[in-house]
């Protein structure tokens, strides 16, 4: 028996990673400013297997994420994310100077609010809406994927005109709004299910609840260039997409180039895994090419990208889109299809690629 009263079996399932023990200490201060973290991270949280009737229930999922967490927000209870950082965090500052900036490709997660935790303020939580990644459920259309690529090239110009280099592209840190796409809601740590565990997951093609926003996500590594992003010289290597040609940590190269290439590999993944998004591939070629020189302005892919997509007949840009045969998303697709094979948005929708 533990000094606090629980068993020494129900002990060993707390919270012990130093994120999740960092965010039990501060839920009474989190539920005193109107945010609701889930059970498993009350100070007097006892595991739900551990009470009658014995079950697990969702607090026996842990978090591995550091420095964000989920929670609902008390006075309209709504699902919002939640963000650690230093209060005068370069983070913190570029999220807060572009959403400073009334612009339509602003595709910048919105901050809804900025909380200073007790008790010196060097940190703060920022409130953030709930999103999910941009590339599940899967793409149902071309029509899907070229208004997700619209969006993130439109978002990643308005950054770069602004000097602000992402410097993180990558599927994880791209995000789209939920509550149209899965009506029913995802649990923040298996997002592929409604409450946590395995089961039916029902969900709405973005193409008959559309438009659908996306958005930038996690400008933890992002740097700001007064000078302007011709002038802008960095060093470093990156957590994903380690390959990028000129990535050294001795020889000074240009982020904003950089993002354009992450953001044309990102592109390049999703086409090799829809086959029938191989048209788009000269997009991808260009934004990819191994000199930084040659890599085309995002406007100019954005405009590629709109002539290829007005080339395409309506009905072609509805029509059913699949992975590579064989691949694990592929037979995934196929066993979550024959499950919701009577989902009344399915049925409806499906009709438009017949």
């Amino acid at each position: 028996m533990q000094p606090d009263g629980t068993s020494d079996a129900a002990q060993l399932f707390r919270p012990w990673y130093a994120g999740e023990t960092k965010w039990v200490e501060l839920q009474p201060f989190l539920l005193s400013v109107g945010l609701k973290l889930r059970p498993r991270y009350s100070p007097d949280w006892s595991p739900s297997w551990m009470r009658p009737p014995g079950q697990m229930q969702e607090d026996f999922f842990g978090s591995f994420k550091m420095d964000a967490l989920d929670a609902i927000r008390v006075h309209d209870n709504e699902k919002v994310v939640l963000k650690w950082v230093e209060t005068e965090s370069d983070e913190r500052k570029i999220l807060e100077f572009l959403w400073s900036i009334e612009d339509s490709r602003n595709h910048t997660i919105p901050v809804l609010n900025v909380i200073p935790l007790p008790p010196d303020q060097k940190f703060s939580v920022l409130v953030m809406p709930y999103t999910r990644r941009f590339n599940h459920p899967a793409f149902h259309c071309r029509g899907e994927f070229v208004e997700a690529m619209q969006q993130l090239l439109e978002g990643l110009q308005f950054m770069h005109e602004y000097n602000v280099a992402h410097f993180d592209i990558a599927p994880q840190n791209l995000m789209m709004e939920e509550h149209r796409v899965v009506p029913g809601g995802s649990h923040f740590l298996l997002q592929e299910s409604h409450t946590g565990f395995p089961g039916v997951f029902s969900w709405n093609h973005r193409c008959s609840v559309g438009p659908v926003k996306y958005y930038y996500i996690d400008f933890g590594l992002s740097m700001y260039f007064p000078e302007g992003k011709d002038k802008a010289l960095t060093t470093g290597t990156l957590r994903t997409f380690k390959t990028i040609p000129e990535l050294s940590l001795t020889v000074p190269y240009n982020p904003f180039k950089v993002d354009i290439f992450q953001l044309g590999l990102t592109m390049h993944n999703l086409i090799e895994v829809y086959p029938a998004l191989k048209c788009f591939r000269p997009i991808a070629d260009r934004m990819t090419s191994a000199d930084p020189k040659d890599r085309p302005e995002l406007g100019e892919s954005l405009n590629e990208l709109n002539t290829i997509a007005n080339q395409i007949p309506k009905r072609n840009l509805k029509a059913p889109i699949f992975e590579k045969a064989g691949t694990l998303a592929s037979v995934a697709r196929l066993m979550i299809g024959l499950i919701r094979k009577d989902h009344p948005a399915s049925q409806k929708y499906e009709k438009l690629g017949t």
